[in-house]
């Protein structure tokens, strides 16, 4: 599975692919059912906000 160019919903900057063309990050979904939604969180962002992660991007 190729991803497109994705930046990171919380910093704006493009996260990049490994060789085997994975990301360098997370994909966190918020919400249920229809309602839910996608964000992409670069490493750097993942690491900084750890825990609270769902609850900075749910504010978005």
């Amino acid at each position: 599975m190729k991803y497109m160019a994705e930046k990171c919903a919380l910093c704006k900057e493009n996260i990049g692919t490994t060789f085997l063309e994975k990301l360098e990050g997370t994909l966190v979904r918020v919400g249920e059912g229809e309602n839910s939604r996608k964000f992409y969180v670069c490493s750097g962002c993942q690491k900084e906000h750890k825990e609270n992660l769902k609850e900075k991007i749910s504010k978005l």
